[in-house]
């Protein structure tokens, strides 16, 4: 038989809660696009469609000259389909996974490990991390797509400290001093930072649940008086607070830099960089691509 070089390949999905629902979804309009007998819950979440071998999600060759097997046991059985250069540096394994999201509500604030911290959580948590590769990360809009990454400019972080009470009262006064007196000093800058958002994630739920009441009131009143709100990111605010209501993430949109990416745009996420996919413009698709 001659070598099959070329196969169609049945792609993994992720039904995970923040997906769009049914045919709304373009990951169950790819899925059905590449079999057409496929049945399409219309009340089931269609989040994510991934390519590659990942334990979680290993596609599936479909080719009739083939017996039937994963993507990832025909790299196995066959590793040099990979090229010598990602077979010797990546021992084998396929380096990358391509996934198409299409989200209906803002996913979690996440982070990446680098190499040696992914190689130590897969060693100590194996069933969440089953693999031990670092993820850095890709992301290119199909449609509009906003999303939060990294941490904004410092001056940025000590503005909103100064204009949205309710953020400053989660910092704490010496935290908000030390991120204003290390402007101009990188390591300090680092530091601060790190001690601000370690205080706000750490605040007991009651205070910060009241906080942000009172930040959501004050904010939906000025709305509602027809007043500017986009300097405390009013908008934005009030709509994470529809999705988590008590969620202490509604106050990172004070951290993190607010990304909007056009059709096309792309953004990298490196190790250790956190960031959070939210949603896409109004009546679009919701669409992006990732490669891990």
């Amino acid at each position: 038989m001659e070598e099959v070089r070329v196969f169609p390949l049945s792609y993994a999905v992720q039904n995970y809660a923040w997906g769009k629902v049914g045919l709304d979804s373009e990951v169950a309009k790819l899925v059905v696009g590449g079999d057409t007998s496929t049945v399409i819950e219309a009340d089931k979440h269609y989040a994510e469609l991934w390519t590659g071998a990942h334990p979680k999600g290993d596609a599936l060759i479909k080719d009739n000259r083939i017996a039937q097997r994963t993507l990832g046991q025909w790299i196995a059985d066959y590793p040099e389909c990979l090229g010598s250069k990602v077979k010797d540096t990546f021992h084998g394994q396929l380096p990358f996974l391509f996934k198409v999201l299409s989200d209906n509500t803002a996913l979690s604030i996440q982070a990446h490990p680098n190499r040696e911290l992914a190689g130590w959580l897969h060693a100590q948590f194996p069933e969440h991390y089953p693999d031990n590769n670092h993820k850095p990360e890709m992301a290119i809009a199909l449609s509009q797509f906003e999303g939060l990454c990294g941490f904004r400019p410092v001056e940025e972080i000590i503005g909103f400290l100064k204009c949205v009470p309710e953020f400053h009262a989660l910092v704490g006064n010496e935290a908000a001093e030390e991120l204003q007196s290390s402007i101009g000093e990188a390591l300090r800058i680092s530091l601060a930072l790190k001690k601000c958002f370690t205080r706000m994630m750490n605040c007991e739920k009651k205070v910060f649940v009241d906080q942000l009441n009172m930040l959501v009131k004050r904010v939906t009143e000025d709305a509602n008086a027809g007043k500017d709100t986009s300097g405390n990111n009013g908008e934005l605010l009030l709509w994470l607070h529809s999705q988590y209501p008590a969620d202490i993430g509604c106050f990172s949109i004070y951290f993190l830099n607010r990304m909007v990416l056009e059709p096309g745009d792309a953004m990298f996420l490196g190790a250790n960089e956190p960031h959070a996919y939210l949603y896409g413009g109004q009546g679009s698709t919701n669409r992006l691509l990732r490669v891990n």
